[in-house]
């Protein structure tokens, strides 16, 4: 499960593992480094292991100091946790701008000491996220020898820019390119909405390590099991998959306990009906002729 902030919280986690299941593990939206010697606990309650449930859950950070990274990892070594990520790929540009997400591979340096640091305080669990570049689509290739000096666990791949944010296509031939030419384990990315999509990318890359799926599992929570189906019958042929009704009723109980959950771990309507829409903005897809009401939702000012 790939971490979509304000979705795949440790709420929609513990639900979905619950209620669908599927997944390997979850790599946790990212907690942002602080210049604080001891990282506050309120940073890193989502990955806390009483909110991990039996979920496999890597908690993911994003900065650029090594210094802060260090201190975030020593916080969750101490929550528990033998694993970290490092977020090299988020396109926004109040973050990238700032040398942060995407942005951080940019500057070679500060990049290098990131991995070194990382390496150092998580050792074999360390792993990164990141895509092609941020504003073009060769830094990846130009950072792979730095990359590749590191113990890195795995690297995931996100084959877009950082200026594409999540439109246009993903480059797969760039991904052909570059998935063989790393030291570590590499795990795909980006658009993996439906079986199909699933059975495509493992034909044409056959022994990938890994499938990192976000979005296309906050818009299908039935995804990963029927992936998981699929490999279960031999990878024979693709089933037709309808959204019954008791399919649809399933996931609307998934959304009505995630919504009792934020209305007793948030504080007042705004925060809960942040979260709804958020989820919704994704769900809605699950039903027929329901983009009507996902604008009722999205003008909700109240819970009534």
């Amino acid at each position: 499960m790939a971490p979509l902030r304000g979705v795949t919280v440790a709420e929609f986690r513990l639900c979905h593992e619950k209620r669908f299941g599927g997944i390997d593990y979850a790599v946790a939206p990212f907690i942002p480094l602080v210049s604080r010697l001891k990282a506050p606990e309120k940073l890193i309650k989502d990955v806390l292991p009483e909110n991990c449930g039996r979920v496999r859950t890597v908690p993911q950070v994003i900065g650029r100091e090594p210094a802060q990274l260090t201190a975030m990892a020593e916080a969750l070594r101490d929550a528990g946790h033998t694993e970290l990520n490092l977020n090299c790929g988020c396109p926004w540009k109040f973050v990238a701008k700032k040398g942060r997400g995407s942005g951080l591979p940019e500057n070679e340096a500060v990049f290098a000491a990131m991995l070194e640091a990382g390496c150092n305080a998580m050792p074999d669990g360390f792993s990164i996220k990141i895509r092609l570049g941020r504003n073009t689509s060769d830094t990846l290739t130009n950072r792979l020898d730095l990359i590749n000096r590191f113990p890195l666990r795995e690297v995931i791949i996100h084959p877009r820019t950082g200026i594409q944010m999540y439109g246009g296509e993903v480059d797969m031939r760039a991904f052909e390119e570059l998935i063989h030419r790393f030291n570590a384990p590499v795990v795909y990315n980006g658009d993996i909405n439906s079986v199909e999509d699933y059975v495509r990318l493992v034909t044409r890359f056959p022994g990938l390590p890994g499938v990192m799926i976000g979005r296309g599992l906050a818009s299908d929570p039935f995804l990963a099991n029927d992936i998981k189906a699929w490999e279960a019958t031999g990878r024979g042929s693709v089933p037709t998959l309808p959204h019954s009704r008791e399919r649809m009723s399933e996931v609307a109980e998934f959304a009505a306990e995630l919504y009792e959950r934020y209305r007793s771990t948030l504080f007042g309507p705004s925060p809960v009906l942040g979260r709804m829409k958020e989820l919704w903005g994704y769900l809605y897809k699950y039903f027929e002729n329901s983009g009507r009401l996902l604008r009722e939702v999205q003008r909700s000012s109240s819970f009534a």
